[in-house]
């Protein structure tokens, strides 16, 4: 089975952080300002989708298709806290404890042996789907399916708070996915879509009927998995990767107006303010980090990341300050204004005893 939360972000605030905003178009993003804001949607609840609201749009666009919706700035830690239990009870389920976390709010878990506790897997997947619904108060979508491929496909067939149920059968594996567009397998993306459409190619069914030798002049090397993965085999056994380990802090600005590259003491304000936010999450989370990225988005859009790593690791936030800004005097155009600034902290360790970075230097 694959599981997939509903409008996760979107639905943390609904229906965990703000329970006022059920039933209300929610995006979680920056404030429009009445569609003169500045950022992006970074969620949407599917009332808001159907004022044609998505993930990635503009705030001020958003706000413009839906003056009523409501914008809060979200919770990173609130949904960090919803999957870390979501995915708990996930373990309940599978096989031994099997599951294999895809992203902090979607899982495959092995259910073979389980479900022959039930007359049908669909049993199974109303039960993992109220189970979540009644302990973190979060709806998600079900696919049960031979594979990991097939499963994940099935979840987004029915959302919200949809199960469906792909049969062992081959047959009925290729029937399903025959009518789904190219772009429904995971792994096929607007570039390659775009490619085959070229050929006329717009369904997996059509490229269940070519050859690997046929898609070969198309697609190259990846002729193969292609041609598998719309004729529904994927033969990845499910591994579990265990508990979601972070990687990295990250926090960024977006100016209401561009700043202009002579207000070089603002800009290193802001960076201080970023980095003192950022080792405040460090500090409660017991972590020490190892490498400093700086992000810059220009008034043009053009973004640019750059990082150092540190000799040792160290949770000093003096010292991220001191290398955030580093990069960013080393790194920035000084002639183009500055539309977005980011910090993030990345190589992340528990606290130790270890010496302090300053004693180095």
């Amino acid at each position: 089975m694959h599981v997939d939360m509903d409008a996760y972000f979107a639905s943390v605030e609904q229906y965990r952080n703000h329970s006022e905003l059920q039933g209300l178009p929610v995006c979680v993003g920056h404030d429009p300002k009445e569609g003169k804001g500045r950022g992006v949607v970074r969620a949407a609840s599917y009332e808001a989708r159907n004022h044609g609201i998505r993930a990635g749009m503009p705030v001020s666009r958003a706000y413009g298709l839906c003056p009523d919706a409501v914008f809060v700035r979200g919770d990173f830690q609130s949904y960090v806290d919803a999957s870390n239990e979501f995915m708990a009870l996930l373990r309940e389920f599978g096989d031994e404890g099997r599951v294999r976390r895809a992203s902090i709010d979607e899982a495959y878990i092995e259910v073979t042996f389980t479900c022959k506790k039930y007359e049908h897997p669909r049993e199974l997947a109303l039960e993992i789907q109220t189970t979540i619904k009644n302990s973190t108060k979060l709806p998600c979508s079900v696919g049960i399916a031979p594979n990991m491929s097939v499963a994940k496909i099935a979840t987004g067939i029915n959302k919200p708070m949809g199960i469906t149920y792909v049969p062992q059968n081959p047959l009925e594996v290729v029937r399903f996915l025959a009518p789904l567009p190219v772009d429904a397998l995971n792994g096929v993306g607007k570039v390659t879509a775009k490619r085959l459409q070229r050929y006329d190619i717009e369904t997996l069914g059509q490229i269940q009927q070519m050859s690997v030798a046929e898609l070969w002049p198309i697609m190259g090397k990846g002729s193969r998995w292609l041609h598998k993965r719309a004729s529904g085999i994927d033969e990845r056994p499910l591994v579990d990767n265990g508990p979601r380990i972070r990687r990295s802090i990250s926090k960024d600005r977006t100016f209401l107006e561009d700043v202009e590259p002579e207000a070089v003491n603002y800009l290193h304000e802001t960076i201080s303010k970023i980095c003192d936010r950022i080792a405040e999450k460090v500090k409660k989370k017991a972590l020490q980090f190892r490498t400093v990225t700086v992000k810059l988005r220009y008034a043009d859009y053009t973004t640019i990341q750059r990082s150092r790593t540190l000799p040792v690791s160290t949770g000093d936030v003096d010292m991220l300050r001191r290398v955030a800004r580093e990069i960013f005097d080393k790194k920035r155009d000084p002639d183009r204004a500055v539309r977005l600034l980011g910090v993030k902290v990345s190589g992340l360790s528990e606290n130790s005893t270890q010496m302090c970075l300053t004693n180095f230097l």
